[in-house]
């Protein structure tokens, strides 16, 4: 297995990038939830639960998999693994600010706040690559 001269680097940027891919997915399903209720009136209590549940695993699926996927280059497994949960944990509380976004900006506030996820995850994720080509 290929080793990384900077794993701290990668690690830092691993974990930002799979905490901003998960957030995103998240603000992003907390949109169309609001887009739904905003057509219908008001959503039903279960489909509201449904639409968030599916949104939240997969966040948080996509959150652990890329802070594993982009560490492939470190040789110890449950490093991968512990990035993959601190990407959890980024996720959660980056997910948890869309709430009052939500609250002061409606939805232009949550589509302003994706969009700076979306910068951050770019950043993150060439951030990443480079620590490990070095």
């Amino acid at each position: 297995m290929v080793t990384t001269r900077d794993p701290v680097g990668l690690a830092l940027a691993s974990i930002a990038a799979g905490a901003t891919a998960g957030a995103s997915v998240i603000t992003g399903g907390m949109i169309l939830l609001r887009i739904l209720q905003g057509n219908q009136g008001s959503a039903g209590v279960s489909t509201a639960f449904a639409v968030l549940t599916v949104i939240l695993l997969l966040g948080v699926a996509l959150a652990v998999v890329t802070g594993w996927t982009l560490t492939r280059t470190l040789q110890e497994t449950w490093r991968r693994g512990v990035i993959g949960a601190l990407s959890f944990f980024g996720t959660s509380l980056l997910a948890g600010l869309s709430a009052p976004v939500d609250m002061l900006g409606g939805r232009l506030g949550l589509t302003a706040y994706l969009t700076v996820l979306l910068v951050a995850l770019v950043a993150t994720l060439r951030a990443a690559r480079r620590a490990a080509a070095r």
